[in-house]
């Protein structure tokens, strides 16, 4: 198949595999580059699954990659399943082995810290597209800066926290060291803490938004274009590789033809590689969330409890509490007593923020991680397929830089940004 060509655009098509925050971004901005778009996705409608109820954070200055060597020197306590963010409940399999060891090696610090300046970088940029794209805008999300805080009970871990936030200075990302009071000024709701912290990590330049609302208010503007299509209830049965090239999708809605196609699947970008001999490295990760009617005593920042691994934040007139990090296999059941874990915490941390007898909605969802955290966004397994996928934890946070990243390599144009460690070479795929 040719090469694309920035003058040719108007005449060619491309298909996005998967609707959900990174499938609708890429799509969206593809569109805006001049392609004829075809957006599929087996469910109902646009992010419906890992994109649904999450913690709807956009967290531009926490993306530190999961695998570091604080999170490897837990491991023997995982477990043992004593730790109260992280469980692993499923028998070890060929693929969890070799993305565990790798995932393992990723915890050193060096690698750890180079991982996590790779989506500082994509982050950043992600941060600058999306205001780019919401300038005259009259999108609704219930979008705010909200700013970010993380609170700490150990002087030890803030301590420790310190440390990287010099870093990401040096990195271009300001955060700030607060101590108790300071804490508390900031947010008051945090005096309603049944355990007393001894300060926290705040960035200012961190927001909140609904990427469910977002999605669906994409796909609208997208639809006024006659050439759109999107198919829903469509399942892909199999990518048909012809040489060296993908000729088409067979799906449950029949054959779908394009000059070029994109996956944004997620997990399930393993079962549709595999017949193409492409295997890609990353390993779902179970997440949940409840949502809760908010009261006026709700945070305004967003607060994330770094001893649970939990986030709690105002999105309108709810109050969403998200969290948890389960290595189950692929069971998508919502498992209730991660459910009363989250309550839990809520009543605890913050007893009038919400109405917690009024449970609004319960989310459990697969992300997709990588071994180094850092998605996969390329060319990789024929001439006209692209990955972008592996987002894992930071989905909502990385789309829309993911997405003009993935838009340039497609163009044929100078990247935004540095692109180490998202390449599909930097992860092993080809």
């Amino acid at each position: 198949m040719e090469s694309f060509k920035v003058r040719e655009m108007a005449e060619k098509t491309i298909a996005v595999v998967g609707a959900g925050i990174i499938g609708i971004t890429t799509a969206y901005l593809l569109q805006k580059s001049g392609y004829r778009v075809i957006l599929i996705d087996a469910e109902e409608g646009p992010a419906l699954k890992t994109s649904f109820a999450n913690g709807c954070q956009l967290s531009y200055s926490y993306i530190d990659a999961m695998s570091s060597p604080s999170l490897v020197n837990k491991v023997p306590k995982i477990l043992a399943g004593i730790d109260p963010a992280f469980r692993v409940k499923t028998l070890p399999d060929l693929r969890l082995v070799k993305w565990g060891s790798r995932f393992l090696a990723n915890g050193l610090a060096h690698k750890e810290e180079l991982n996590t300046q790779s989506l500082l970088r994509l982050s950043l940029h992600s941060r600058n597209v999306l205001h780019s794209v919401l300038e005259g805008s009259s999108v609704e999300f219930e979008h705010r800066i909200s700013g970010k805080l993380l609170i700490y009970t150990n002087q030890k871990d803030l301590n420790k926290a310190a440390i990287r936030v010099r870093q990401k200075d040096e990195w271009g990302c300001k955060q700030q060291i607060l101590g108790e009071k300071q804490c508390m000024e900031l947010e008051p709701s945090l005096l309603q803490l049944s355990r007393p912290i001894v300060g926290g990590v705040y960035s200012s330049i961190d927001e909140v938004g609904d990427p469910h609302r977002f999605s669906r208010e994409l796909l609208k503007i997208m639809t006024r274009d006659k050439d759109f299509e999107a198919h829903f209830n469509c399942r892909i049965n199999r990518l048909v590789k012809n040489g060296q090239s993908i000729q088409c999708l067979e799906t449950s809605n029949g054959m779908i033809h394009a000059d070029a196609y994109v996956l944004a699947t997620g997990p399930e970008s393993l079962n549709l590689t595999r017949d193409i001999g492409l295997k890609i490295p990353i390993y779902p990760i179970k997440g949940y969330s409840i949502t809760v009617p908010a009261t006026e005593f709700a945070p305004r920042v967003c607060v994330t409890d770094v001893d649970n691994k939990v986030v709690v934040g105002r999105i309108g007139d709810k109050l969403r509490i998200a969290g948890c990090a389960d290595i189950v296999g692929y069971k998508s059941n919502i498992d209730e007593s991660r459910i009363e874990h989250l309550l839990d915490i809520g009543k605890k941390n913050f007893p009038k923020a919400g109405v917690y007898s009024d449970i609004l909605h319960k989310w459990a969802g697969f992300r997709p991680v990588t071994p180094s955290s850092v998605p996969i966004i390329g060319k990789a397994g024929a001439d006209n397929l692209y990955l972008n996928v592996g987002h894992g934890m930071l989905g909502w946070t990385l789309a829309f830089g993911s997405a003009s990243l993935l838009t340039a390599i497609i163009n044929q144009q100078e990247v935004p940004i540095d692109p180490t460690g998202t390449r599909p070479v930097d992860h092993g795929v080809c």
